[in-house]
């Protein structure tokens, strides 16, 4: 029923309403998969059967490092990402990456997989340019509709490198308990967020009606005073942009608080709309001193407890005098909420349900998951209570999947996701749900 519902609430909005010219800047590389085993095996030749020491170095610094901290990850069977700080070092081990059978290239950053989304998706005679360090291995990769200015290319691409184990798998004398993958990277263009002067030079010409920025996340691997000066120099930047075309910027994993809160301060004030998921959420909240989260964060929030935050969060960044933001889509594995501000004229139901559709449909990479309903579970039921710190409730029917509501200034809408069993495309699922749900607001 959720999923038969979908093409009654999915409306386009109204032709003068609709976003033809979208900009998305500024990361963007190339991802590297392969098979984590395989890899070490490479650039250990001379051990047949190798026993590695597990150390969790917190960056690398030589191929050693990289043997130790892909040994703890895999025999703990935990996901992680860590930078290499030695350039030739890594040059070396992309070198073998690239002999190794099976190895794949994909898009990769969160700006290129937006774009890439939204050139998918956006109705005929629309237009979408990325602005981010666009090379000879990723050019091809992109979306032949998608638009580059001379100004984003450059000799050499930036690539993640993302090594895969599966559960079960035996090597360095340990096995792998679950599947998951170690990502590491010596991303200089990326984390210094250097496309960002070309990207807004850029606009003059591509005259967007939609600005989309995301890769902020990756300046706290820098200096804090690199990364503070960095954020002071970009919303100098926004402020030079015309209020009457909204910006959204997409937020993604961080860890270092300083950083995470010098961004809500600086950016958010000065952008339109943000997209982010529970981890961004609770660090947002845990350092600027929201409701509900002075614990950790183990699995999704609970609904009430998501509603509170992202209600607080809208509040807290568009009250500042001058402040743009009017519009926040968070989107966690069982649902989506979008809050707007209730004098804005944002068009959220579609919105939140055209990000839940994707967030099925891609992760499963099924378009027609109403026809296969086994594919797929629903985790939310029955009555839905809106808010901790009251007792209003909305009865939930699947046929009419999409919630909304109102409270002290701010319209919320709800959307269960049908959650895919057994996922097949999990990389980039964030950057889709906000990408379709921009494309429908």
């Amino acid at each position: 029923k959720v999923a038969e519902s979908w093409s009654k609430l999915i409306l386009q909005p109204q032709e003068e309403h609709r976003f033809k010219r979208i900009a998305v800047g500024v990361n963007g590389n190339v991802d590297i998969i392969l098979k984590g085993s395989k890899l070490i095996n490479a650039l250990d030749s001379n051990a047949s059967f190798p026993v590695y020491h597990l150390v969790d170095h917190p960056s690398l610094r030589n191929v050693k490092d990289l043997k130790e901290t892909f040994a703890f990850h895999h025999a703990k069977g935990a996901g992680g990402e860590r930078y290499m700080e030695n350039g030739e070092e890594f040059r070396k081990i992309l070198k073998a990456a690239r002999t190794v059978d099976g190895t794949e290239y994909y898009i990769g950053g969160n700006a290129a997989l937006m774009a890439q989304k939204l050139a998918s998706l956006i109705p005929v005679g629309g237009e979408v340019a990325i602005g981010a360090p666009v090379g000879p291995k990723l050019k091809p990769l992109l979306h032949p509709l998608l638009q580059v200015p001379s100004s984003s290319f450059v000799d050499e691409d930036e690539y993640h490198i993302i090594l895969e184990f599966s559960k079960g798998e035996s090597w360095g004398g340990r096995v792998a308990p679950i599947a998951s993958r170690f990502i590491f990277s010596h991303d200089v263009s990326n984390s210094h967020m250097s496309a960002f002067e070309p990207f807004i030079a850029s606009l003059k010409d591509f005259k967007p009606d939609l600005i989309v920025i995301s890769g902020l996340h990756l300046l706290e691997s820098q200096e804090r005073s690199y990364w503070k000066k960095r954020i002071s120099d970009i919303s100098e930047l926004l402020r030079t942009l015309s209020s009457n075309i909204p910006i959204h910027v997409e937020l993604a994993s961080m860890a270092n608080e300083d950083c995470t809160k010098e961004i809500a301060t600086q950016i958010f004030p000065l952008v339109d709309s943000i997209g982010l998921n529970e981890q961004e959420l609770w660090l947002l909240c845990r350092v600027d001193g929201g409701p509900h989260c002075s614990s950790h964060l183990s699995g999704p929030p609970s609904i009430p407890v998501a509603n509170d935050i992202v209600g607080w969060m809208l509040k807290k960044y568009s009250s500042p005098r001058g402040s743009r933001l009017t519009r926040i889509h968070f989107h966690t594995l069982p649902f989506h909420v979008v809050a707007i501000l209730t004098t804005s004229r944002w068009n959220q139901a579609s919105s939140v349900t055209a990000g839940t559709r994707i967030a099925s449909t891609q992760a499963c990479d099924d378009d027609n998951i109403a026809q296969h309903p086994e594919k797929v579970e629903l985790r939310v039921s029955g009555k839905i209570r809106l808010s901790v710190s009251d007792t209003d409730s909305k009865d939930f029917d699947p046929s009419l999947s999409t919630i909304t509501w109102h409270k002290s200034g701010v319209s919320y809408f709800f959307s269960p996701v049908l959650v895919c069993k057994k996922p097949s495309k999990t990389v980039g699922l964030g950057d889709a749900i906000s990408a379709s749900g921009l494309l429908f607001s």
